[in-house]
């Protein structure tokens, strides 16, 4: 349906007299920012509820959904793919893991991850666990850089689509 509202239904001339690679090549960037990011946003979101370890998320998530949160510095809110929350014993939920899911054509690298360690910066501390992990999930994977800081770090995960569907 988003395709067709998104790309035939606006072109369908261009598609009737045969330029369906013009139209491919000049819809791409739409069709990755309005289709495949919703979808992997979705299914980053399911993973971390249903599949994931609890040493992935931070705890045993119980709910996992987007958000937005404002920033006085930058005088905008940013938008986050998924806030894990998790189930405190004899307390309110506290958010355990913060993260992205990126559909880009590029490595994912290291200026994604400061901007998310800037966003958990900007969290309530009455809100969150002790250690607030930082997810990123990634259709074409993650610069080296980015690689190398996560293994040393355990407040990070990342995730590219061979985890996504075959591990935790």
């Amino acid at each position: 349906m988003r395709l067709h509202q998104l790309v035939i239904g606006r072109h369908e001339p261009e598609l009737v007299v045969g330029r369906a690679s013009h139209v491919w090549a000049s819809a791409a960037d739409t069709v990755a920012a309005k289709i495949y990011g919703p979808h992997l946003a979705d299914l980053a979101r399911r993973w971390c509820l249903a599949y994931s370890a609890q040493e992935t998320t931070g705890g045993a998530a119980s709910h996992v959904r987007p958000t937005e949160i404002s920033c006085r510095e930058h005088r905008q809110a940013h938008e986050l793919d998924l806030v894990v929350t998790a189930t405190v014993p004899f307390g309110n939920d506290r958010i355990a893991a913060i993260g992205e899911a990126k559909v880009t054509a590029d490595l994912v690298g290291i200026s994604q991850l400061e901007r998310l360690e800037h966003v958990r910066g900007l969290l309530p501390a009455a809100m969150t666990t002790s250690l607030v992990k930082i997810i990123l999930f990634a259709r074409a994977g993650f610069t080296g850089d980015l690689l190398t800081t996560a293994i040393r770090r355990p407040d990070v995960e990342l995730v590219d689509l061979g985890r996504l569907y075959n591990g935790e």
